[in-house]
């Protein structure tokens, strides 16, 4: 309910409203997603559970490396604990490659680049 209330940047309709305890609350800090809406349009698809902890492993990733060299990937070394071990399905919103955590919705898909 958070994660939807900020990327869509929702204003509560009254104080009964459910995001309305969170409206006011400041969620700023150095973990960032480059596509959350994506994530959010995606959501369906996958557990709560799964979401959840694709969200503790991207708020892990260091903004200032993604600033620097555009990466947004997480190194093996700064993982504290395996991520597959908590993951409920098979259909997985995380993959290891090269000894790096890849997002699922964080990879940005080519452009076409040839005109027809």
């Amino acid at each position: 309910m958070i994660f939807e209330m900020l990327v869509k940047q929702s204003i509560p309709r009254n104080k009964y409203d459910p995001i309305y305890k969170f409206y006011e609350t400041n969620f700023a800090g150095d973990s960032f997603l480059v596509h959350p809406d994506v994530l959010l349009y995606n959501a369906f698809r996958h557990s709560r559970r799964d979401i959840a902890i694709y969200l503790a492993f991207a708020s892990m990733r260091s903004l200032g490396e993604y600033f620097a060299s555009g990466d947004i990937t997480l190194d093996l070394l700064e993982m504290p604990l395996d991520p597959f071990q908590h993951l409920e399905n098979d259909d997985r919103l995380l993959y290891m490659e090269d000894d790096k955590l890849h997002f699922l919705y964080e990879e940005v898909p080519q452009e076409k680049t040839e005109w027809h």
